[in-house]
């Protein structure tokens, strides 16, 4: 069975979910969630440590991990292109998203798209921009665990992917789905099945909490110099704390309540569904006309806790996306964020690996150089002595093997060496060829051109036809012929060239019944023959007295070529 582990990391807190099984079918095998260290010295290797220890505890799958990170990060954009190949809008996504994220340089964020609408002619696209250093600092913790996520995404996308695999958006209804992290609310709205919008509201379940501060060490203490003391929790009036909770209560709901109120569904929607950390008095209440509700998108025996398993949903559907569920794929680990940490670990061996294969490939190389020099000195010397072999050395009062070769091969071989742009073997190929061309010339002059094609033979054709014939005589069989007549046919649009064979004939025997018998052989004999293109005949008369039977007009066409191709194989 197959496994995966997703990951959701926010700035306080970190959600694990293990599935086994497949897309549709499958099992949580385990799940945990904690707490991440706040203000500590090194935030990411302490929060490594952290994620190191539960996925040793949980027998976290190394090889299909995925992590969703806080959409608090991201910026949303719709944007419209004039067309609707995917390619074409990789290439030109950050140039036209550029202008609408004034708050980032845009080589410093990674964009992703979604299409919301496309046609023949132009896409609708959900921009999602986050800054590369944010993803860094995730990806750089879970590496520091040891595991190496094969892909990031917001909670946006993991939450509707769970939705999804819980059946919860269908064609025929729309929701708004929520998920309350620690400092942000991600909000989706879903319509037939399909996303229309997504937001991030930047207010969570622990916005009213007070952040630890450090206090100075008394002047004249021991050790008033060092470092001041970290984390501590100053004294706060709980009824402040209920006021701020209260407010961040109210603020969520009137931003929800702007949501549903703007949102344009073809579907009414039937309700708002929320996961994530609880919020007092929120599900169960109402928002404008829609009831909250909790979103439950595990099956029954699941696996999953009996309470508090709102925190995992979008872990979950990290999860259930590595087995090839749901129906969102972003890529967040695109461009040189996607495989740097595994280069890193491979770095040094692979430069070693270049370093010795560069080596090898220049001793190889001047190897090869030598060698190659002694085989031209070689071909060199085969050119001279076959052009004074060809031509001559009229000097000395040697003739050469041709007597009167042609203005073109006598000049060219006896300029060979000077052809710069062929190698001495090259040289040699060419003076050969220009030889050959001379040798057809000269046999097309004296009529001796093979490649002039000779029809086929009429008399090879009819010879092949009366062979297959002579196969039926015996017993009382005598096939008898008034008349054989072959005739060469050109080739045609529908007919290669052939041979017409025309026959008259009569097949004699003790009776009509044996002499049909023995041309039924005949025809079969005629048609399993390589040669055989056609086969027609007219309908036989018997002959006087009922001892055979007489065929007039019977036509065989002949491919004596396959005879030959037949030959030439053997």
């Amino acid at each position: 069975m197959a496994r995966s582990c997703g990951l959701r990391i926010g700035p306080r807190r970190f959600e694990l979910v293990v599935l086994d099984g497949g897309a549709k079918k499958h099992k949580i095998t385990a799940y945990m969630a904690g707490e991440l260290p706040r203000d500590a010295d090194d935030p990411i290797a302490s929060a490594a440590a952290i994620l190191r220890d539960a996925v040793k505890q949980h027998n976290v799958p190394l090889d299909n991990v995925g992590v969703a990170i806080d959409t608090g990060l991201a910026a949303f954009r719709t944007l419209k292109v004039p067309f609707a190949d995917k390619d074409k809008i990789e290439d030109v996504l950050k140039f036209e998203v550029e202008s609408q994220l004034p708050q980032w340089n845009v080589d410093d964020v990674v964009a992703d798209f979604m299409v919301l609408e496309s046609t023949g002619d132009s896409s609708e696209l959900l921009v999602t921009a986050v800054p590369k250093a944010d993803l860094r600092n995730i990806i750089s913790i879970c590496e520091k665990a040891g595991i190496e996520p094969l892909e990031a995404e917001l909670e946006t996308t993991a939450m509707v992917n769970a939705a999804m695999t819980g059946s919860l958006c269908t064609v025929d209804n729309a929701q708004v789905l929520v998920h309350i992290g620690e400092t942000s609310t991600s909000v989706v709205v879903m319509d037939g099945g399909k996303v229309r919008e997504m937001r991030a509201i930047h207010i969570g379940a622990m916005s009213h909490e007070f952040p630890a501060t450090a206090v100075e060490p008394e002047a004249g203490v021991e050790g008033a110099d060092a470092a001041v003391t970290p984390e501590v929790q100053p004294t706060v009036d709980p009824v402040e704390i209920q006021r701020r909770l209260d407010q961040a209560i109210k603020r969520i709901r009137r931003e929800l309540g702007r949501t549903v109120s703007a949102a344009r569904t073809v579907h009414p929607i039937d309700g708002v569904y929320v996961c994530g950390l609880e919020l007092p008095g929120l599900a169960g209440s109402r928002i404008l006309d829609a009831e909250v509700r909790v979103l439950d998108v595990f099956e029954a025996d699941g696996g999953q806790p009996a309470q508090g398993f709102g925190p995992l949903v979008v872990a979950y559907g990290v999860a259930v996306r590595l087995l090839g569920g749901g129906t969102l794929r972003p890529s967040l680990r695109r461009e040189e964020l996607r495989y740097s940490g595994a280069f890193e670990r491979v770095e040094l061996p692979l430069a070693v690996v270049a370093l010795l294969a560069v080596t090898f490939l220049g001793v190889w190389f001047i190897f090869l150089s030598r060698e190659r020099d002694a085989v031209n000195d070689n071909l060199g010397f085969w050119r001279d002595t076959a052009r004074a072999y060809v031509l001559g050395e009229p000097a000395k009062g040697r003739p050469g093997y041709l007597q009167y070769p042609s203005d073109r091969a006598k000049d060219y071989i006896t300029n060979i060496a000077q052809d710069e742009e062929r190698g001495p073997f090259d040289q040699i190929r060419r003076a050969n060829t220009i030889l050959q061309d001379d040798i057809k010339k000269l046999e097309k002059d004296l009529g001796q051109d093979a490649e002039i094609k000779q029809p086929q033979s009429a008399f090879t054709g009819m010879t092949l036809v009366l062979e297959t014939l002579g196969k039926q005589v015996g017993g009382s069989v005598r096939p008898s012929l008034r008349t054989v007549q072959a005739t060469y046919q050109a080739a045609r649009s529908q007919k290669p060239e052939h041979v017409k064979v025309d026959l008259n004939m009569s097949f004699l025997a003790d009776d009509s019944y044996t002499a049909t018998q023995a041309f039924d052989n005949f025809t079969r004999d005629v048609r399993a023959e390589p040669w055989f293109l056609e086969f027609s005949s007219r309908q036989s008369d018997p002959v006087e007295g009922g001892r055979g039977i007489y065929l007039g007009n019977v036509s065989i066409d002949v491919d004596v070529s396959k005879v030959s191709q037949l030959k030439d194989s053997q």
